[in-house]
């Protein structure tokens, strides 16, 4: 039971602070619930699945590129012997036949390699081809992703601006009621808010229901709190509240 003693007109401000604190915990809650926020997660967990999508591929074209990118290396390489090689061979160096066989070889084994390479050149561009065409739709993708993951953070900063505000407002009537209460009743309110945890600290009697956990009290209960003196409080014996009658 509670010990401190006080008035029913004194201990209806116990209700404003109730319902002040109240309103307090459904903002915290709203701020932390925004529908927006379970969107914003979906969408950056499908973006970061994207992302490693896109590394993988990213790490398969590299090779492929790669792989392509050596071959024309060594393609420009041949270009430039069989260049050389055609030169001297219709250039007038040549004064032997056996020479200008051997070089006529040379520059149909160059040319052969070349071909080879040009077919592998080809191979591994369509190779490329579905990856390259993969990574252009994720890219494009993510660029949607992200354009909704912006448009959904600036909604939150929206919403939450605005429910600061709101909190803001709510605090300082709290503090008004508060220096209303004088500090007995608002230490007796807190005290009771620390003894109650998560749950409603302060009840209306209602008939016969507590206005806290909205629970029917027992006619012999009821009957008891009644017949208290008007300075003192009750609680309530279902969830504990304090009772205001």
């Amino acid at each position: 039971m509670v010990e401190e003693a006080t008035t029913l007109s004194e201990l209806e401000v116990l209700v404003e602070l109730q319902e002040l604190d109240t309103r307090l915990s459904q903002l915290t809650h709203r701020a932390a619930t925004l529908p927006e926020r379970e969107e914003l997660i979906r969408i950056q967990e499908q973006d970061s699945k994207l992302q490693q999508d896109l590394n993988q591929l990213a790490g398969q074209l590299t090779v492929l590129r790669k792989s392509q990118s050596d071959r024309e290396a060594e393609i420009q390489r041949l270009e430039d012997k069989v260049a050389k090689a055609t030169s001297s061979l219709y250039g007038g160096e040549m004064t032997s036949p056996k020479e200008a066989t051997a070089l006529q070889s040379e520059i149909d084994s160059l040319s052969g390699r070349q071909s080879l390479l040009e077919d592998q050149i080809i191979e591994i561009m369509e190779e490329i081809e579905p990856f390259a065409k993969e990574e252009s739709r994720i890219e494009a993708t993510r660029t949607e992703l992200r354009t909704q993951i912006a448009d959904l953070e600036h909604r939150i900063s929206a919403q939450v601006t605005e429910i600061e505000s709101e909190q803001h407002s709510v605090t300082a009537e709290k503090s008004e009621v508060e220096d209303r209460a004088g500090p007995r009743l608002s230490a007796l309110y807190t005290e009771n808010r620390k003894r109650m945890g998560d749950h409603t600290a302060i009840g209306r009697l209602v008939g016969t229901s507590c206005g806290a956990c909205f629970l029917e009290i027992a006619a012999v209960e009821i009957d008891r709190i009644r017949r208290l003196p008007d300075d003192e409080p009750s609680e309530c014996p279902e969830c504990g509240a304090l009772l205001v009658r």
